[in-house]
C-alpha cells in the first residue's frame, strides 16, 4: 500500500528533531510493507529532500520569496505563531498550498495519514475522496480548534472527512467532539501516545557505559527540542537551587540553545549540552543517566520521551502538563509536579535522589 502523510513538519535531514515521532511512524509503515509520501512545508533555507528507504519526501512551497516562509520549523508554529501574528499568513497560504500538492502528488496514495489538525487533518478531509483517513490530532490542535472562530464547523468537517481518528488522551477526545458538537461514535477513535523506537541492545553494561559517557554521581537527563515550551529554564532552575550538586545532561537542539546554555552558565549548573542525539547515542543516554525530567510548560501535549524512559524502566519527573498526567499519574516511577514551578520541581528532585 502507498500512504500519503500530510504534516506541518518533517525532519529535513537524518538527526532533525523537527517531526522526528513521524519519522518512526512512516518507518513502522515502512516495515510493515507499505511506502510513504511525505507533504510537508518548505523550509526556510534551500534543503534537499531527505530520503529514506521507502520513504519520498516532498516540500511544499507556501511563499516567496523563501526568506517568508518561518510558520514552521525552528520553535515549532505555535510558538513562531505567538512571537509574530504575522507568520499567520504563512499558516493560510500553507493550507491552500498543501490543498493543491495533496490533490495532485497524493493522488495515486491508497490511504491517508495527518498529523495536526490544522491544517493537515483539513486538508486530508477535503481531499480523501473516499479513501481511508486517519487524523492524528494534537493538543494544540483541541485548544485552537476551541478558540478560533468557527472551530466547531472545521472541527466537523476533520472528523466527517475521516475514517478514523488518533488522540493522545480520552480527555483531548472528549474535547474535540465537545468542540465538533458530534458523537464520538461519527468516527473510529483511537487513544495513545505517538510511536516510539523499541529500546535497543547494547553490549555495554551501565557502569561501562558511563564511564564511557564520562557520567560521574546522580545525572539527570533532558531529551527534547530545545523550545521555550519544554521548560528547560525551569528545570536549570530547580537543579540550581538543589543542596547537593547534580549533573545534567542535554539531548536536544533547537533556537533556545544559546540562551539555555547562558542560563546555565549564568546559574553554575554542570549541564553537557549533548546536541540532537539518536540510535546508539540515545540508548546508552537513556540506560546510563539515573532519571529523565520532562519539565515541560503548560501548552505542551504528550512528549514522546515519556514512553521511551517507561520502556526502559528509566524514573521519570515530569509537569502536569497537556495529557502527561492521563498517561503518568498512576506509573509507579513517575513524580509529577505543576509546570513553570521550578521549586515543586527542585523538591521531585531531591525526593528522588534520596529515596
Amino acid at each position: 500500500m502507498k500512504v500519503g502523510l500530510l504534516t506541518t513538519g518533517f525532519p529535513r535531514f537524518e538527526g532533525d528533531c523537527s517531526g522526528s515521532f513521524l519519522l518512526t511512524l512512516a518507518r513502522g509503515l515502512v516495515d510493515h510493507g507499505h511506502t510513504v509520501r511525505v507533504l510537508a512545508p518548505e523550509p526556510r533555507h534551500r534543503r534537499a529532500a531527505p530520503r529514506w528507504p521507502g520513504i519520498e519526501v516532498r516540500w511544499v512551497p507556501y511563499a516567496r520569496p523563501r526568506a517568508l516562509q518561518q510558520t514552521f520549523y525552528g520553535s515549532g508554529a505555535p510558538d513562531n505563531l505567538r512571537l509574530r501574528p504575522a507568520r499567520w499568513a504563512g499558516a493560510a497560504s500553507f493550507a491552500g498550498a498543501l490543498c493543491r500538492a495533496s490533490e495532485r502528488q497524493l493522488a495515486d496514495c491508497d490511504a491517508l495519514i495527518s498529523s495536526w489538525c490544522i491544517p493537515s487533518g483539513w486538508v486530508a478531509s477535503r481531499t480523501a475522496a473516499g479513501r481511508a483517513h486517519l487524523c492524528v490530532c494534537h493538543a494544540t490542535d483541541i485548544r485552537w480548534l476551541s478558540k478560533m472562530p468557527g472551530g466547531g464547523a472545521v472541527a466537523r468537517r476533520i472528523a466527517t472527512g475521516a475514517t478514523a481518528m488518533w488522540f493522545l488522551s480520552d480527555s483531548l477526545r472528549d474535547r474535540f467532539f465537545e468542540t465538533a458538537c458530534l458523537h464520538p461514535s461519527t468516527v473510529t477513535t483511537h487513544v495513545g501516545p505517538m510511536p516510539i523506537e523499541p529500546p535497543r541492545t547494547l553490549p555495554e553494561s551501565r557502569t561501562t557505559l558511563r564511564r564511557r559517557l564520562g557520567i560521574d554521581g546522580f545525572t539527570l537527563l533532558f531529551l527534547g527540542r530545545l523550545v521555550p515550551v519544554k521548560g528547560l529554564d525551569q528545570l536549570l532552575r530547580a537543579v540550581a537551587t538543589l543542596p547537593d550538586p547534580i549533573s545534567v545532561r542535554i539531548a536536544g537542539d533547537g533556537p533556545e540553545r544559546g540562551k539555555l546554555r547562558a542560563l546555565a552558565q549564568d546559574l553554575g549548573v554542570d549541564a553537557t549540552f549533548e546536541g540532537w542525539v539518536a540510535g546508539e547515542r540515545k540508548e546508552a543516554l537513556l540506560r546510563a543517566c539515573d532519571a529523565i525530567v520532562v519539565p515541560s510548560g503548560p501548552q505542551d501535549g504528550l512528549p514522546t520521551v515519556l514512553f521511551e524512559a517507561k520502556a526502559r524502566g528509566l524514573p521519570i519527573i515530569a509537569t502536569e502538563a497537556g495529557a502527561i498526567p492521563d498517561h503518568m499519574r498512576d506509573h509507579a516511577d513517575a513524580l509529577l509536579v505543576p509546570p513553570s514551578d521550578h521549586a515543586a520541581l527542585s523538591e521531585a528532585i531531591h525526593r528522588l535522589r534520596t529515596r
